[in-house]
């Protein structure tokens, strides 16, 4: 199981309310955990993905990049 991220530098990226993307490098650096390594997992059940849709955005993983698309 890997370390539960800490979202809080990713905070201010949903509050701008505009679309962004994370290398996988890019996400442990601000998160201090690794992503998930199961995409079923990462898009729905983990705690980015939780967070993304509590702040309204969508998510998508191409080529262990995660974007966050604004979706109101």
């Amino acid at each position: 199981m890997s370390k539960r991220p800490d979202l809080t530098e990713l905070l201010p990226l949903f509050e701008a309310q505009a679309d962004f993307s994370l290398t996988e490098t890019q996400y442990a650096e601000k998160t201090g955990a690794t992503l998930p390594k199961d995409s079923y997992y990462l898009l729905r059940k983990s705690a980015v993905a939780k967070a993304a849709a509590q702040h309204g955005f969508a998510l998508f993983v191409k080529e262990r990049t995660i974007s966050f698309k604004k979706t109101n």
